[in-house]
């Protein structure tokens, strides 16, 4: 890979000294405006193209971002299901590294907590969460649950052994959030 973009710079080089070349014999300012206009467009190319990688990769998710409440993402799957566990199942991941899980009944009342501890593991684009002596243990609750990293923001995928892949996405509050 890294021939093709020495050969790629030296073919883009020899143009351009091509230019300067023909200029120098001829004085016409016509072939130093290529030259220019050569390199301009180049350059606007790497930039244009850096931006829009920059806008289209994962964001980058901190140690300060995982910190909050964590609720159903109905978004993933949508229907009865989606709905049933908005309303029984969300946890929070609090600054003190306390990681809990909220389990509801139908009228919205807490029917238990479960309370471990969160460790980060570090050596990834972003700080993987591991889950941590969770007493009691609950069905949906993993040890390291994935990070799905988008554009503009992540969520969790607990892998539960009676519903499946359960999505929990953080929940907007605040003014600041909405932006």
């Amino acid at each position: 890979m890294m021939l093709i973009w020495f050969i790629f710079f030296i073919i883009i080089f020899g143009i351009s000294l091509i230019f300067l070349i023909i200029y120098d014999r001829t004085k016409n300012k016509i072939f130093k405006r290529i030259f220019i206009g050569y390199w301009l467009f180049f350059i606007l190319s790497y930039l244009i193209l850096f931006v829009v990688g920059s806008i289209n990769s994962p964001m980058t998710v901190d140690r300060d971002d995982i910190y909050g409440k964590y609720e159903i993402d109905k978004d993933m799957f949508k229907g009865n299901n989606a709905n049933w566990q908005f309303q029984h199942f969300n946890f929070e991941i609090e600054d003190n590294d306390e990681f809990i899980f909220f389990e509801y009944y139908d009228n919205g009342k807490i029917k238990s907590q479960h309370k471990g501890n969160i460790e980060f593991i570090e050596g990834y684009a972003s700080p993987h969460l591991k889950i941590q002596n969770v007493k009691p243990g609950h069905q949906i609750i993993e040890n390291e649950p994935s990070l799905i990293r988008k554009k503009w923001n992540f969520y969790y995928v607990f892998k539960s052994k009676k519903f499946g892949n359960v999505f929990f996405k953080k929940k907007k509050g605040g003014i600041l959030n909405k932006f």
